[in-house]
């Protein structure tokens, strides 16, 4: 899981999610070994931001690291900068899950 965490300023908050969920999620998610994105907003109450975390689940760790080390990521990440950059705060991270569990 590649998962992305984002500090959004009220005042671009509708924009941000505009941009992100028609241009920025549906590119990303066409590179080859991603299978799905979830995005979920942080339900705190914060005055001035808004949390948001990204989670794009890829096929395997090999998938992850063809797309960091790819062209297109340092593509879209500038694209990202491009428009939201200096308004929004990022950490990237990956995660490796260890237990699931159905009902």
């Amino acid at each position: 899981m590649y998962v992305v965490q984002v500090t959004v300023p009220l005042s671009q908050e509708a924009a941000w999610n505009e941009w992100h969920d028609k241009h920025h999620l549906p590119l990303v998610l066409a590179q080859p070994g991603f299978i799905e994105v979830r995005k979920f907003r942080c339900m705190k109450n914060a005055a001035k931001e808004a949390e948001y975390y990204v989670l794009y689940e890829l096929r395997n760790q090999e998938a992850y690291n063809r797309y960091v080390k790819s062209e297109e990521s340092s593509r879209l990440r500038q694209h990202y900068l491009d428009q939201f950059g200096a308004k929004t705060k990022i950490t990237r991270m990956t995660w490796q899950e260890t237990f699931r569990m159905n009902k």
